[in-house]
């Protein structure tokens, strides 16, 4: 039953993360069909929202290596933590399709590390499975900005 329990995604860590892949989709929506925010706007919020995410995904690893674990782990973790957070912040610096290109990489090297890391029994089962649903939920849109804004640029 503890095994269950420990690969069960909790549903408010599903629901949330979830909610959280909405400002993706706003932008995405506003930069490809119009709306609320102008071409330019959609772009600065996706790349700013995603560099507040990738921080956030940096942050959790961070937290990760606060708890009972060997030094040669929590050095890693602390080291490779900080990471995202340049990413995210380098992308703010570049042409938004760097940019954009900077948050779908960092994104995908995050989960492929969370996801990794679970496999290895060092992060509960669950969360290597959510990360691969919310990584696929923050992708998707930038991928299709970035598509449009290559297209648009052709």
């Amino acid at each position: 039953m503890a095994g269950d329990i420990n690969s069960r995604i909790p549903p408010a860590a599903l629901a949330l993360g979830l909610a959280g892949a909405l400002p993706f989709w706003f932008a995405a929506v506003c930069f490809l069909a119009g709306g609320l925010l102008s071409p330019v706007q959609a772009l600065s919020m996706a790349i700013a929202y995603g560099a507040v995410i990738l921080s956030f995904l940096g942050g959790i690893r961070w937290g990760a290596a606060l708890g009972p674990i060997d030094e040669a782990r929590r050095r890693r973790e602390f080291t490779f933590s900080v990471i995202p957070s340049l990413a995210g912040f380098a992308a703010f610096f570049v042409p938004p399709h760097l940019g954009l290109s900077i948050l779908v990489s960092g994104l995908l090297l995050q989960a492929l590390w969370d996801v990794t890391s679970t496999d290895q029994g060092l992060l509960p089962r669950w969360f290597g499975r959510l990360r691969i649903i919310l990584t696929l939920a923050a992708t998707a849109p930038l991928v299709a900005m970035l598509t449009g804004l290559l297209i648009s640029r052709a």
